[in-house]
């Protein structure tokens, strides 16, 4: 039986459509482009929304629309719903699905990449769109419905979202050995400064890095900040630089160029890492709940850098 508000005028899938273009562009100017028609076509479908809800899917501001937590509600269902009719066509067409993953630039590097092959192996098969994204902005792109996964530390992700854990990402602090005068890298501790390379900002990573470093008697003398962990990475490998770094790039580094410290209290860094998805978008979503299935297993296996 079909809801009673379904059944109204106001409802179709170019008014949803249009719901989530202009939640997504922050105005119905901005969705609609120049054209002042397109302009009152859109303002007339969020309107004939609103009164087939009986609720305000907006908060007008001046110019400017604020969503409110219907608004934001409905277009994230509606992005599902959008997307698996889009999926449902794919698969009758025999056309690839497409999965849009979001986490940190290392994280997707390290540990998504080794999955992409298995997502492509699937019948019918899943392209991958990645996208670079600090934590939060993951959890944000989530709940508006805008990625269909996120690969974040644990206790980023509210408990709304439906997770799975993936691993642990453990650190090391890397050392290039041009920058040390002995195999074992014990000057490391003779209060020498070390030229250090950090992530940018003042996150708790950081923070935690410069403070495990302190108490064990190692003095960083910052020469580099970085955005991502990947950058991080290549200024390693460049040997310009020390940084601490998740294992799992590390272990690429030739041990005869580079040092690896386990310094006390080092496991500070170590971050439960999860995939987190909207347990709606699963249900709404074949491709989706195929891929989740795919991705647990791989992600688990790329975390602790296990062939098949």
């Amino acid at each position: 039986m079909i809801p009673e508000v379904v059944a109204k005028n106001g409802f179709s899938l170019e008014r949803l459509a249009t719901l989530c273009a202009v939640v997504e562009a922050g105005s119905i100017t901005a969705a609609a482009g120049p054209s002042p028609s397109r302009q009152s076509q859109f303002s007339r479908q969020i309107k004939e929304l609103e009164e087939a809800l009986g609720t305000r899917l907006f908060d007008r501001v001046g110019k400017t629309l604020k969503p409110t937590s219907s608004g934001i509600h409905l277009a994230r269902l509606s992005r599902v719903f959008l997307g698996a009719v889009a999926e449902l066509a794919a698969r009758e067409a025999a056309k690839p699905g497409l999965l849009t993953v979001g986490g940190g630039e290392g994280t997707l590097r390290w540990i998504l990449l080794p999955c992409i092959p298995e997502l492509r192996a699937l019948e019918p098969p899943v392209h991958c769109q990645m996208r670079s994204l600090r934590s939060a902005d993951v959890v944000r792109e989530l709940e508006l419905g805008r990625i269909d996964v996120g690969l974040v530390r644990r206790s980023a992700v509210p408990e709304a979202l439906a997770t799975e854990l993936v691993g642990v990402l453990e650190f090391t602090l890397v050392i290039p050995r041009r920058l040390l005068r002995s195999r074992t890298a014990d000057e490391a501790y003779e209060g020498k400064p070390l030229a250090y390379a950090e992530l940018a900002g003042e996150g708790q990573l950081a923070s935690l890095a410069r403070d495990i470093s302190r108490a064990s008697g190692i003095q960083l003398n910052r020469v580099v900040q970085a955005e991502t962990l990947s950058l991080l990475l290549a200024t390693v490998e460049r040997e310009d630089a020390a940084a601490f770094l998740p294992k799992i790039a590390a272990t690429a580094l030739p041990s005869e160029r580079f040092a690896q410290l386990s310094i006390e209290n080092i496991q500070l860094l170590s971050r439960e890492t999860v995939m987190a998805w909207q347990p709606e978008a699963a249900d709404q979503k074949p491709e989706l709940k195929r891929a989740l299935r795919v991705l647990s297993r791989g992600l688990r296996r790329a975390m602790t850098n296990k062939p098949e």
